[in-house]
C-alpha cells in the first residue's frame, strides 16, 4: 500500500477529520488547529503511532528534492524552531504528514 494512503487512513483514524479538512490542512497548514492535531500529546499520539510511514514519506521527499537527508530538509520548515526538543520535532513532523496528506488527497480529486 502506497505511504501516502496508509498515513490517510491512519489519519482518518486519528481524528474525525473529513476528507474536505485534510486538504484545507495542506492548503492553510496544519498548525491552523485540525481536529487531532491541536493539543502536543495528540500529534505525538499520532507521531508513535506512525513513525514508520512518516519517515518513509520524509526520506521519499528528502531524495526528490535533492537533500543530503531528511534533517537537512525539515530544518527549512516552517516552524523548525520546533525541532530544539523531541517532543516538538514529534508535533512538527505530525503536521507534515496531515498537510502532505492533504495536498496528495487534493490532487487525487482533480
Amino acid at each position: 500500500m502506497d505511504v501516502y494512503q496508509r498515513l490517510f487512513d491512519a489519519i482518518k483514524d486519528h481524528s474525525a477529520l473529513e476528507d474536505s479538512d485534510i486538504i484545507q490542512a495542506g492548503q492553510y497548514g496544519a498548525d491552523a488547529g485540525w481536529s487531532g492535531f491541536v493539543y502536543f500529546d495528540e500529534c505525538c499520539e499520532f507521531y508513535d503511532d506512525n513513525e514508520s510511514a512518516i519517515y518513509e514519506l520524509l526520506n521519499d521527499q528528502a531524495d526528490d528534492m535533492g537533500f543530503r537527508n531528511v534533517d537537512e530538509m525539515i530544518a527549512g520548515f516552517n516552524r523548525s524552531d520546533m525541532l530544539d526538543t523531541p517532543g516538538g520535532r514529534k508535533n512538527l513532523l505530525a503536521w507534515f504528514a496531515l498537510e502532505e496528506v492533504g495536498r496528495w488527497l487534493e490532487c487525487q480529486r482533480v
